[in-house]
C-alpha cells in the first residue's frame, strides 16, 4: 500500500467558535498538514456544505457509518459517545492554559482516546480549544458577581454543565445548539450570552451586548475524531502521520485561539465594550455558587472520570510549579 493514495473525508460543517477562531483557516492547515506529512500518499477531502451530513449530531452517525472519516466535535456531542466526557464542562476546574496544554496531550487524553475506541469505534487524535475562554455578556452592566446574573435569562451552549453552572449562579438558561448559536432571535428574547470570549466579542456590537465578563468558568474543547475502521486501514507510518498532524494542529490552534482572543477583546473595546476581569474574591464567589455542578455530574455519570479530570489537573499543576521553580533558581 506504500504507493496508494488514501482518501479520508473530512466533515467540518461548524467548528467550535467558529464566529472568531478562524475555522476556515484550521480546516486548511488541517489538509495542508496531513498532506505534506504524508508525501501526498493521503488526501483530504473537506465536506463544509453539507453533502455528508447535514448538523453536528447528523455527522456523528455519518462517521460511525463511514460516510466521514474524519469530524471535530464538541464536548456536548463527544458525550453522545461516552457520556462521562461532559466532565470537560464542569466550571471553575480548568485554571490557565498552561494547564490546559498539559491536561489536553497527556495521561486524561489517553483515558479519552482508549474510551472512545473502546465504547464507540472511534479514537480521539487531538483535542484543540473551541473559541477560547468562556465568559459572560450582557447588555444592562457588567457582571461582578453571581448576584449581577440573578434572574436573568442567558442563551447558553446546548451542555447539561453549561445549563446546571447557568441556574447555580441564579440565571434561566436558554440552550442554543451549535448550528444555531449565531440566530439572532434567540439574542432577542435573553438578557445575555454565555461562551467562548471570542465568539461573544464578535457578535457584541450588532446584539447590544456592551459588557463582557471574563469568569474562564469553562474552556470548549474542540474534540479531534478519526473512525477507529478508517485510522486501522492506513499503514503504521500514515497512522503516525495522523497522529502527529492533528496533535500538532490541535497544539497551533490553541495558540491561534489565544492570539484572537486578545485581538477580539481590543476590538471589543475600542468599540465601545467594557471587559471586567474577576478578581480573587469575586471568582471565589462564583466557584462556590457553582458547586453543586460537580455534585450533579456525579449523581448522573458516577465520581470515576470527575477523580481523572482533577487528578489530571492537579498534576499538570504540579509539573508547572516545579518548571518555574527550576527557572526561578536558575542564577
Amino acid at each position: 500500500m506504500t504507493g496508494a493514495v488514501v482518501h479520508l473525508v473530512l466533515a467540518a460543517l461548524t467548528l467550535p467558535g467558529a464566529a472568531g477562531s478562524g475555522a476556515p483557516e484550521t480546516i486548511a492547515s488541517a489538509r495542508a498538514l496531513i498532506e505534506a506529512l504524508s508525501g501526498g500518499r493521503v488526501v483530504i477531502e473537506v465536506d463544509t456544505d453539507g453533502r455528508s451530513c447535514g448538523a453536528p449530531d447528523a455527522c456523528l452517525d455519518a462517521l460511525a457509518v463511514g460516510d466521514i472519516d474524519l469530524y471535530v466535535a464538541s464536548t456536548p456531542e463527544a458525550a453522545r459517545l461516552v457520556p462521562e466526557f461532559h466532565v470537560l464542562d464542569v466550571p471553575y476546574l480548568l485554571e490557565s492554559d498552561a494547564v490546559v496544554d498539559l491536561v489536553f496531550t497527556g495521561v486524561f487524553f489517553e483515558r479519552m482516546r482508549d474510551a472512545l475506541i473502546r465504547e464507540s469505534g472511534v479514537r480521539l487524535l487531538g483535542l484543540s480549544g473551541g473559541g477560547g475562554w468562556r465568559g459572560i455578556a450582557t447588555r444592562a452592566g457588567p457582571v461582578r458577581g453571581p448576584d449581577d446574573l440573578r434572574g436573568l435569562t442567558l442563551a447558553t451552549g446546548d451542555s447539561p454543565m453549561l445549563r446546571a453552572w447557568t441556574r447555580a449562579v441564579g440565571a434561566t438558561p436558554a440552550p442554543v445548539s451549535r448550528s444555531d448559536r449565531a440566530a439572532s432571535d434567540v439574542d432577542g428574547d435573553v438578557e445575555g450570552r454565555v461562551g467562548s470570549v471570542i465568539d461573544l466579542a464578535a457578535v457584541a456590537d450588532e446584539r447590544a451586548f456592551r459588557y463582557l465578563t471574563r469568569d474562564d468558568h469553562g474552556f470548549p474543547a474542540g474534540v479531534w475524531l478519526m473512525r477507529e475502521e478508517a485510522y486501522q486501514a492506513l499503514p503504521v507510518d500514515l497512522r503516525q502521520v495522523m497522529n502527529a498532524a492533528i496533535g500538532e494542529l490541535a497544539r497551533l490552534a490553541l495558540a491561534e485561539e489565544r492570539r484572537r482572543t486578545a485581538g477580539a477583546l481590543r476590538a471589543f473595546e475600542a468599540a465601545g465594550g467594557a471587559v471586567h476581569a474577576l478578581s480573587a474574591d469575586e471568582r471565589r464567589a462564583f466557584v462556590m455558587a457553582a458547586g453543586r455542578v460537580s455534585t450533579g455530574y456525579m449523581e448522573e455519570y458516577g465520581h470515576e472520570w470527575l477523580v481523572w479530570f482533577e487528578g489530571a489537573i492537579a498534576e499538570a499543576e504540579r509539573q508547572i510549579a516545579l518548571t518555574r521553580g527550576r527557572d526561578e533558581a536558575r542564577p
